[in-house]
């Protein structure tokens, strides 16, 4: 028979691994509205809204058309991990399929050209991490659309220092006139 102490230390060392698991970052996998282009506003540590829920081992951020979502997660970056990018078909067959988003409309790297802050300008509470989805073309007309480039034009004027996020931070939501039909 198994002593009480050996059994509470094998459930207490079972829930610290489910609980350290939870935490460590293997990707994000964004799930978009059929043809989203437009920023995203992913609110983070947020205590009123529900975890991500977990898809084969990645942690599933789920964009509604108004470009906001949030979560009680805390982001975590993991410079090692490949997120990964799908927009929701439109259904034919009355269930719906995940495709793709191009590569070229989200920049690599763990920030994918966006920026995060720790608050939600205004939004309640959490911090915040900005993401522009779109192709070179849109992204190349849209301020802030790709904060690393931002980053390494302020550097060159006023050299290598900390660049804080902008003061005013992008609206979240599709782009007026870029839909799939568009």
């Amino acid at each position: 028979m198994i002593k009480r102490g050996v059994l509470l230390a094998v459930l207490v060392a079972i829930a610290l691994q489910a609980a350290t698991a939870r935490h460590k970052r293997p990707r994000y996998i964004f799930v978009f509205p059929d043809g989203y282009l437009g920023w995203v506003q992913i609110v983070f540590n947020d205590p009123a809204a529900a975890p991500l829920p977990m898809k084969d081992g990645g942690y599933v951020i789920d964009i509604p058309e108004s470009g906001l979502t949030r979560t009680t997660d805390i982001r975590v970056e993991d410079f090692k991990s490949q997120d990964e990018f799908y927009y929701h078909s439109s259904p034919t067959a009355g269930t719906q399929e995940l495709r793709k988003v191009p590569n070229e409309n989200v920049l690599p790297g763990v920030s994918h050209g966006g920026f995060d802050v720790m608050d939600t300008g205004g939004r309640g509470k959490g911090s915040s991490w900005f993401v522009f989805v779109g192709p070179p073309s849109i992204r190349a007309k849209v301020p802030l659309a790709d904060w690393d480039k931002e980053v390494e034009a302020w550097r060159k004027v006023h050299g290598n220092v900390r660049v804080a996020a902008p003061d005013l931070y992008p609206s979240p939501g599709r782009m007026q006139g870029k839909g799939p039909t568009d």
